[in-house]
């Protein structure tokens, strides 16, 4: 399945505020292994909503957590495309997907056992490994990280020099990433003016800012829906290439043959799912507007464009020859040099592709 081209004026999720329980920043400043206490895994299930049924409980399944790090919608169509049509059962899983947010951390989750796999950004889920956390990446959905510079088209910002002298809304969980493209393209953090936002664009629309952090595949496709004009360009673009969307899992579970052998199952599911969202992205933005995010009030047009979005960060040369989630030792030495601009410290030796490599050697995806 050869990668699209990428079109220009496309950026993440779901708009609405994210549920809390485990807050990303405060599990990054301290390390390893966190308990989950009964408040917090009482607000968790109460999230779970409509995902948890996607999946019937049946004693021949095993019941394992696949915790997102936002809201249920199409960045996350692969797992929404398993869960409905039932690849995860088909490996032996009754999955209960649990819906993330920004203000809800997927590390602790994976470390206490509440899910067997994450999915988190790069940055926060290597700044938790260099914390002591004992977690170990086990693919990236996006090749490309879809982080960006969204602009008004009638304004635009076509490169990093020209923020110079605007004013940019940068929410807390981008700062690290912001901080380490300043570094990178030798721009003074005194010569841009940051506002604190949170995942909304309407700041940018309204004009308060010059330009916002997002996600190529989101904020842009929704400002063009609305009648604003955008243009974006990604960070990957210049200077800060890195993977993005990393699925992660305990260590110790890597050697355990039972959780192995689940986790291998979940990623097989992963991985047929994203084929069949790219195959019918209908059908993937039905889902996520109509059974998975029906409570977020998403737009289906919206959603669909998105998906279409995705394929050029999603799907790569790589992905063409080994397998979707793929990390070859090229994206990895760009990702961990990426990261350490940011103050992050991440080693190769966090990240395996092990688990990719049995899903693709049963054969059963083409």
């Amino acid at each position: 399945m050869p990668a699209p081209s990428l079109s220009r004026s496309h950026v993440e999720g779901s708009t609405g505020d994210g549920p809390t329980g485990f807050s990303r920043r405060s599990f990054l400043k301290r390390a390893g292994v966190v308990a989950l206490g009964a408040s917090s895994a009482s607000a968790l299930s109460g999230l779970v909503g409509p995902l948890a049924s996607a999946s019937s409980p049946r004693a021949a399944l095993a019941k394992v957590g696949l915790q997102l790090d936002y809201l249920p919608n199409v960045q996350f169509a692969g797992s929404l495309m398993a869960a409905s049509r039932g690849y995860y059962k088909a490996g032996g899983l009754d999955v209960t997907i649990l819906p993330g947010g920004p203000n809800l951390s997927p590390e602790p989750v994976v470390v206490s056992g509440r899910a067997l796999v994450g999915v988190t950004h790069t940055a926060e889920g290597l700044q938790a490994i260099a914390n002591g956390a004992p977690l170990t990446v086990i693919g990236a959905t996006f090749q490309k990280s879809p982080t960006c510079i969204v602009s008004r088209a009638s304004h635009p910002i076509r490169n990093p020099k020209e923020m110079i002298g605007k004013t940019i809304g940068v929410s807390d969980t981008n700062l690290p990433i912001w901080n380490a493209f300043l570094k990178v393209n030798k721009i003074p953090a005194s010569a841009v003016k940051v506002n604190t936002v949170q995942f909304s664009p309407q700041p940018l629309a309204s004009g308060q800012i010059d330009g916002l952090v997002g996600f190529y595949t989101n904020e842009p496709i929704i400002l063009d829906l609305q009648g604003v004009k955008t243009y974006a360009f990604l960070l990957n673009d210049f200077g800060y290439p890195i993977v993005d969307d990393i699925y992660i899992v305990r260590t110790a579970d890597l050697k355990d043959p039972t959780l192995r052998g689940q986790i291998v199952a979940l990623m097989t599911g992963e991985a047929k799912g994203w084929r069949a969202a790219f195959a019918d992205p209908s059908e993937a933005a039905h889902l996520a507007v109509d059974v998975y995010g029906k409570k977020l009030g998403l737009s289906l047009q919206q959603q669909y464009l998105d998906m279409k979005a995705q394929g050029a960060l999603v799907m790569s040369p790589a992905t063409d020859q080994h397998g979707l989630f793929w990390m070859t030792p090229e994206v990895l030495s760009e990702t961990i040099h990426s990261l350490a601009l940011g103050g992050t410290k991440a080693s190769p030796s966090s990240f395996t592709n092990e688990i990719l490599a049995e899903v693709y050697a049963h054969g059963v995806i083409s």
